[in-house]
């Protein structure tokens, strides 16, 4: 799946409703993701948990687990 929040509507905290959702539905199951390095997004991915497992030149990855609610 891939996931882009337009330009005119980021930084209204859509992006982090849409992956504390994602995190609240995967029910203790890891949760991975690939995002390139300047992406802005980087920083909010850090705050809801995701740490950066590996990288390549362009992109990170991480990885968060679930938290059973």
């Amino acid at each position: 799946m891939q996931l882009q929040i337009h330009p005119l509507h980021q930084n209204k905290g859509y992006g982090k409703a849409v992956i504390e959702q994602v995190i609240t539905s995967a029910q203790s199951k890891p949760i991975k993701l690939t995002v390139l390095k300047n992406n802005p997004a980087l920083e909010l991915y850090k705050r809801l948990g995701f740490t950066i497992t590996d990288e390549n030149n362009y992109e990170y990855h991480m990885q968060t687990r679930a938290t059973r609610s």
